[in-house]
């Protein structure tokens, strides 16, 4: 049996043409609004803004929602430099900064910064060792970064073998997006198992969701999707849906809850504020407003 899920919200840093002045308003905006998370995901070769640079900016302009890497690629950024970045985003958002972090599902981003996809795995471990390593007393000032917030919250994108490992070794929770929610209920079934296996207190936390649009706007949300799927994501018979209108909202909010999701990640495909407004009416029941 579900439990009403937190709903947080991706800013919209694909969308073609979105502007800066935009990203902000979103930041601000979801806030007051009430979501639980504001986030981000990650990729090189496509034409959004960077993942890190908008978070930090988000961060900047926002005070008590939760900013969440949704995901952040590891690999394609050297260990020390993920640690650096990671650490000080933790810092300019204390208490309050989720970082999700996966393998990545593109070889392309990986050969676009000469990362060699066979090695993503290796170096998505070196790279949470380093973040965890600047945690431990080090020899200020030749650090390679500085010692992130304590209350740095780890999800983990993935259920395999790799995955696993790496949640039970940093993580405090399953994090995924753009997959159907039954499939990604098996993903949080074997993640919960391990969990409990491992001998862990409680539950990991767990954050999934999938698409949304007005329904006015649906066909404009496909033509985005589409192009936004076209170099890589998941297959068909794996992929969720986009949530259009007021019933197809809820009915994925709805889903994920079910398949085991605390929190449900929207995920806009236009940059529009108004459909951030739209979506806070309809999931009014789910906020917390300030």
């Amino acid at each position: 049996m579900s439990t009403k899920p937190s709903v947080g919200v991706n800013l919209p840093h694909g969308v073609p043409g979105v502007t800066g002045e935009t990203l902000l308003t979103w930041a601000r905006d979801a806030e007051r609004l009430g979501f639980s998370s504001i986030g981000i995901n990650e990729r090189i070769v496509y034409a959004n803004v960077d993942a890190v640079v908008t978070l930090a900016a988000a961060a900047a302009v926002t005070e008590h929602i939760r900013i969440m890497g949704n995901i952040f690629i590891a690999a394609v950024r050297p260990p020390a430099l993920f640690a650096k970045e990671m650490a000080s985003l933790s810092l300019l958002a204390p208490g309050r900064f989720t970082l999700g972090v996966g393998v990545g599902a593109r070889p392309q981003d990986h050969a676009a910064v000469q990362v060699a996809w066979e090695e993503r795995g290796k170096l998505v471990d070196a790279s949470l060792d380093a973040l965890a390593a600047l945690a431990e007393p080090g020899d200020f000032p030749h650090s390679i970064g500085p010692v992130p917030d304590p209350d740095i919250e780890i999800l983990i994108g993935g259920a395999s073998k790799g995955a696993i490992r790496r949640l039970l070794r940093h993580g405090h929770g399953f994090v995924g997006g753009g997959v159907n929610a039954e499939f990604t209920g098996y993903d949080i079934a074997t993640v919960k198992a391990a969990w409990a296996e491992a001998g862990r207190d409680g539950e990991p936390r767990v954050v999934a969701g999938s698409w949304f649009c007005s329904a006015e706007r649906e066909r404009e949300a496909n033509e985005w999707r589409t192009t936004y799927l076209a170099q890589g994501g998941p297959p068909d018979f794996v992929l969720g849906p986009i949530g259009a209108g007021a019933d197809g909202v809820r009915e994925v909010v709805e889903s994920y809850a079910a398949a085991g999701a605390t929190e449900v990640v929207l995920l806009p495909c236009l940059d529009d504020p108004d459909e951030l407004h739209w979506l806070a009416e309809v999931l009014s029941d789910h906020l917390d407003p300030r």
